[in-house]
């Protein structure tokens, strides 16, 4: 069964949406905004107090927290970040990554998503927690795993400026990796993959370390390009959930895209009751663009594509909880995306976020959009 928790806040009323979604012992949050703009250390106050709060209403509390994803819009946000986090979240703490982009709704700082197992404090399993910084590289609840997103600042030995990029993307897939077996799963059991890159290195060809690692699960992905990751110099950032298992018990559907193909990753897995939509854009089989540079229509376009992969999974458009909405260009391009993701998904009781960045693959596509569905969650 699924309940949701209503605020009042800003994106409840733009979005439709909830501020909180619970189904069975799952919770996942909306983008958390602060209610009122102000500098970026009141802003990152306002959202951290916003998450414990909502969490206490829900009959949980941050301890069962298992990934924190903060967005930020400029250094002072990022330092907001660094020192807010750790406050509330006492070692060892959730996965964790933090993001530097250009635009966030209503013109915030920063942002915050959640996603928490309830009840589950005492029996999580942490790997490599960051002594002092409140987040662990990993956290595993029964057979479900998240990795942090990491950086080349957290790999060893590692300069991203002077290794260069493709040395830097294969530290962190390697430390990837070292993450997931160290707490008890195998790469083969991704079932859900993104990363970030740096705006100076869009459009460069993925390293083969990268490409390699998708091919041992095929699981999903997600590209996005940002502003920076919560290092500097640091040209990629990498993040992930994988299930125990996974590698026999996931169940694959394809677009039919070569692109897809070709960066071995598929358009949504389904583990037990969950299904994890890859990164979607409005593009058909042949790499064709539908509504190219039109915001609202390529929100309507993904949307279809993002309920047929679940129809393809044997779920209902009901069983969406959350999506989450990149799009290219400033707060006017925001606004029409969070009208048109009204349309579509307000009042069904979703969680959703939404963040403007610079640049997608290409020009003309201004929208990728993820998203997740539990079958329980009717």
């Amino acid at each position: 069964m699924r309940t949701t928790i209503m605020t009042g806040s800003h994106l409840e009323t733009a979005l439709g949406t909830a501020t909180l979604v619970a189904t069975g012992d799952r919770l996942f949050s909306s983008g958390l905004i602060p209610s009122q703009r102000g500098s970026a250390v009141s802003e990152a106050r306002q959202v951290y107090q916003a998450a414990a709060d909502v969490m206490h209403r829900a009959g949980s509390s941050l301890a069962d927290v298992v990934r924190v994803r903060a967005w930020f819009t400029d250094g002072e946000g990022i330092e907001a970040i660094r020192a807010v986090h750790p406050v509330l979240f006492d070692d060892p703490g959730p996965t964790l990554s933090v993001i530097g982009v250009p635009n966030l709704p209503n013109g915030v700082k920063v942002m915050l998503e959640l996603e928490a197992v309830l009840g589950s404090a005492s029996s999580l399993l942490r790997f490599l927690p960051q002594s002092g910084q409140g987040w662990s590289r990993a956290v595993r609840h029964n057979d479900e795993v998240w990795i942090s997103g990491l950086t080349s600042a957290d790999v060893e030995g590692s300069n991203a400026t002077l290794d260069g990029y493709g040395p830097a993307v294969t530290g962190v897939i390697d430390a990837a990796s070292a993450s997931l077996t160290g707490i008890g799963v195998e790469p083969s059991d991704v079932v859900a993959t993104r990363h970030f890159m740096a705006r100076d290195v869009h459009g460069w060809a993925l390293p083969r370390a990268k490409l390699d690692f998708m091919a041992r699960s095929t699981p999903t992905s997600a590209g996005i390009t940002v502003d920076r990751s919560s290092a500097e110099n640091a040209p990629f950032m990498f993040e992930c959930e994988a299930v125990a298992g996974a590698s026999e018990g996931a169940t694959r559907v394809w677009s039919g895209r070569t692109y897809e193909t070709e960066h071995n990753y598929c358009r949504a897995v389904k583990n037990g009751d969950v299904v994890y939509v890859a990164g979607t854009t409005s593009t058909l089989v042949g790499e064709i663009v539908q509504h190219p540079y039109e915001v609202a229509g390529q929100v309507r376009d993904i949307l279809e594509i993002i309920r047929w992969a679940l129809e393809e999974h044997g779920l209902d458009w009901t069983d969406l909880v959350r999506t989450r909405t990149y799009i290219v260009g400033g707060p006017d391009k925001l606004l029409e995306a969070q009208s048109a993701l009204q349309s579509v998904v307000g009042g069904m009781g979703t969680a959703a976020a939404v963040i403007g960045i610079p640049v997608l693959a290409r020009p003309e596509v201004v929208v990728e959009i993820e998203a997740t569905a539990v079958v329980t969650s009717g």
